[in-house]
């Protein structure tokens, strides 16, 4: 699934309106999100998809882990509706999921945050088996998530080596938590619960790991365990209080993932005037990979199509997903600056070839995104190494003038391109290109450009690309207005066309760079 992290990332920060246009439906019956305790399908036609779960039993949840800007939590709610904690990025909310008029609301949008930072993000649902007093029962019910500018991610999240915040995606909640902001916590903030059987679970790569907590005088006891086995009941309580303080440690532990479980009590000793625990971070050393970094053969390819083009050619300056074993111990790193890094997570994974360092995306354990240096040759075979922890990995690849590929809406590689109109709203089924109206598709690889930028830094001025640029759309020419890099980004080209006429429906779109290098088939827009 990571291989659409990229996609997701790029898509979300798209100039203008593209970002809000981009919303996705995944079904509560797909594999990528995790259920415990008890859930009950249901069946209904009102229902997205035809169907739904739900549930009653307290402390049953439903784990989402999406890489997007927003998400909407779609359910029933009716008369026999009850409430539930939510916990979004380590933040605990209350939600109603009721309708106390009596009338069943199917397709309801119980719950939606937008405007969240580009990224990988956790939101928890879990059934407190509560309901106020204008209702009569506390179901749950999970129909539907729409996520924006993003997919769902399945697979377990691993906190790596260094500081990692409570809030991490890394963590799961369960039970009544609280937060606390100030300058004082790391990260500039801290959970805390007072409620026995609250409890946070940290998955973690690592072989020792500290738990930071504040500790004061109303701070109570929490038991700890280590992959379910109870190590210790800590008594939090000190005088005088102390932030950021180290709470609790392990160390020893056998090179992997593990998972650290801090659990309230609710209990204090006869010092304390309280019960409550805090969490304010984690340290983690020791992360390992389980051995060298290995690129898989065919394994550069265009980050829009996830294809490259004859021959496994790719072009210098392009955005790349780079596909193997062993570039990160667990979770992901990502680059939040521009010119892009080139090192990036707690073992330093990088990536060269041509004598050059490629700028890096991002990092997860099975796949690099990153620019091709544009330093690169523009033909001939080229071999990358990639190093982490001072351990490398080989693997040949081919240089190309160009390897256009097409953003698509769906980052699966294939369907509707990124392609905006005007006002930069997405065309669309609802909302289709007209016959003589200018479009901008969005792409990768469309070979170099006069003037030419810095490898790794953004676009900053007007450019064009040095080799022609043509656009068919239903297998007729369209007129070419521009193409070049985006200004403000690293890799990402556009395409401005103006649409032909005589065209309805979906229709596919083919990018041609010179006379021979044209990106995949398979994209398509909608025309009226």
């Amino acid at each position: 699934m990571l291989n659409r992290i990229l996609l997701a990332y790029l898509v979300a920060n798209l100039p203008g309106a593209v970002l809000a246009q981009t919303v996705t439906r995944f079904e509560q019956n797909d594999p990528r999100i995790t259920y415990t305790g008890t859930w009950y399908p249901n069946t209904n036609s009102l229902e997205s998809g035809g169907s739904a779960l739900l549930a009653n039993l307290k402390g049953s949840q439903a784990v989402v882990i999406f890489n997007g800007t927003g998400i909407t939590w779609i359910g029933a709610s009716d008369y026999y509706s009850g409430m539930c904690y939510l916990t979004l990025d380590g933040v605990p909310i209350s939600v109603d999921t009721s309708n106390p008029s009596g009338a069943t609301i199917y397709q309801q949008r119980l719950f939606t945050v937008r405007g969240l930072t580009p990224g990988l993000h956790r939101m928890t649902i879990e059934v407190i088996h509560s309901h106020d007093a204008s209702t009569d029962a506390s179901w749950i019910w999970v129909d539907a998530f729409d996520i924006e500018n993003g997919s769902l991610v399945g697979g377990t999240m691993a906190a790596g080596a260094g500081l990692v915040e409570q809030t991490d995606v890394a963590a799961n909640y369960s039970g009544h938590w609280f937060q606390n902001v100030g300058g004082q916590y790391s990260g500039g903030n801290v959970n805390l619960a007072v409620d026995a059987g609250a409890r946070v679970d940290l998955t973690f790569n690592g072989m020792a790991i500290t738990w930071m907590g504040y500790r004061d005088e109303w701070s109570g006891l929490a038991q700890v365990f280590m992959d379910g086995a109870l190590q210790a009941t800590v008594d939090t309580y000190l005088t005088p209080s102390k932030a950021q303080t180290p709470t609790y440690s392990l160390t020893g532990l056998a090179p992997g993932t593990h998972v650290l479980s801090i659990v309230a009590t609710g209990t204090h000793s006869a010092a304390s005037g309280g019960s409550w625990v805090w969490v304010d971070a984690f340290q983690v050393s020791g992360s390992v990979t389980a051995g060298p970094p290995a690129i898989n053969a065919g394994g550069f390819v265009s980050a829009a199509s996830f294809t490259a083009a004859p021959n496994n050619q790719v072009a210098p300056g392009q955005i790349v997903s780079i596909f193997g074993q062993n570039f990160l111990a667990a979770g992901s790193a990502n680059a939040d600056v521009t010119p892009l890094p080139t090192q990036l997570g707690p073992q330093n994974t990088s990536l060269t070839a041509c004598g050059h360092a490629f700028p890096l995306y991002n990092v997860f354990p099975g796949q690099i995104n990153a620019q091709i240096p544009l330093e690169c040759p523009a033909a001939g075979v080229v071999t990358a190494t990639v190093t982490v922890g001072g351990q490398t990995g080989t693997q040949t690849f081919t240089l190309a003038l160009a390897s256009p590929g097409i953003f698509t809406v769906d980052k699966s590689g294939i369907g509707d391109g990124v392609i905006v109109h005007a006002d930069n709203s997405l065309v669309s089924a609802a909302k289709p290109a007209s016959a003589g109206e200018e479009v901008v598709i969005y792409a990768t690889g469309l070979g170099a450009t006069n003037p030419s930028f810095v490898t790794g830094s953004a676009a900053n001025q007007f450019n064009t690309t040095v080799l022609p640029v043509s656009v068919t759309i239903g297998g007729k020419a369209a007129t070419v207005a521009y193409g070049g890099l985006t200004q403000g980004w690293v890799g990402l080209y556009q395409v401005n066309a103006i649409m032909p006429s005589g065209l309805s429906g979906s229709q596919p779109v083919v990018i041609t760079v010179g006379s021979s290098y044209s990106s995949r088939a398979g994209i398509t827009m909608s025309l009226q």
